[in-house]
């Protein structure tokens, strides 16, 4: 059940839900029409099931903080949060709506990407993600779905932070409740696995691959399971260089400490 059906005001009046445009494991996503800048936005809240957990309250309360530290993260590349309040004991985030293809729908209309243009859209979705680490988040859900190209000027930006999360440097985090495969790297399968900036920098690798054969790569559980090795994306696009090749393999590695530990030195080895 959705906290809010279409027409609902929100705000006395502020916000207008629009419909209702995704539900995951933690959030629920709306379309809102905000009256007094008369723009659209993107509202989020937690969704119902984690409205039941018995310590919803602690949720809520990390649902905002980490919402909050976004919105200090001012870049080009990553999707703007506007405001925050509070409506029916429940915290809400609004945040700039982008009408624009997702990279995944992207490809599957045109096919694979050009080197050249793949490249520009990590290195901005990178960049981005330097300015999120820097304040102490992790994404966690990086995917070709989860990049949009804004219409006028074609740049890349990332949103769906629903599974980001506070991350201090040796933390061990509990295993993540939603995932997706092929973008997810083994820590976020294990029960105590150890998260850091290459948990991002392996689904960021994992985007690229994606974005330069329109496939998606095997899934680390499964490598991991039957010591299945991951064929090299040039296997699938000739026209992939060797450093480009080798950079993904390399940010795909099983082993957390065997990739580029950081967003920038997965940035270098691209070249």
């Amino acid at each position: 059940m959705q906290a809010w059906i279409p027409n609902t005001p929100l705000q006395n009046g502020q916000y207008i839900i629009k419909k209702v445009i995704g539900a995951g494991g933690f959030g629920e996503t709306y379309l809102a029409l905000d009256t007094e800048e008369n723009r659209l936005v993107v509202i989020k809240t937690l969704n119902r099931q984690q409205q039941e957990k018995p310590d919803f309250v602690k949720r809520q309360k990390k649902f905002r903080k980490e919402a909050l530290d976004l919105s200090k993260c001012y870049h080009p590349h990553v999707v703007r949060v506007y405001d925050n309040f509070v409506e029916d004991g429940l915290w809400a985030i609004v945040m700039e709506h982008i009408n624009g293809y997702n990279l995944r729908a992207y490809i599957s209309e045109n096919g694979w990407l050009s080197e050249t243009e793949a490249l520009r859209y990590i290195d901005q979705i990178g960049q981005a993600l330097e300015c999120i680490h820097e304040r102490g988040l992790l994404h966690r859900d990086i995917k070709p779905s989860n990049i949009l190209l804004r219409p006028k000027t074609n740049e890349a930006v990332l949103i769906d932070f629903g599974l980001a999360r506070e991350f201090k440097p040796g933390n061990i985090r509990s295993m993540t409740e939603v995932k997706t495969e092929g973008y997810a790297p083994i820590e976020q399968y294990q029960r105590h696995g150890h998260f850091g900036y290459y948990t991002d920098v392996y689904a960021l690798a994992a985007t690229l691959y994606t974005l330069l054969t329109t496939r998606v790569p095997i899934p680390s559980n499964y490598r991991a399971e039957y010591d299945v090795l991951l064929p090299p994306p040039k296997k699938y696009n000739q026209q992939i260089s060797d450093r480009v090749n080798a950079a993904i393999i390399k940010g795909m590695e099983l082993e957390s400490i065997n990739r580029p530990q950081t967003i920038r030195e997965f940035r270098q080895l691209l070249g």
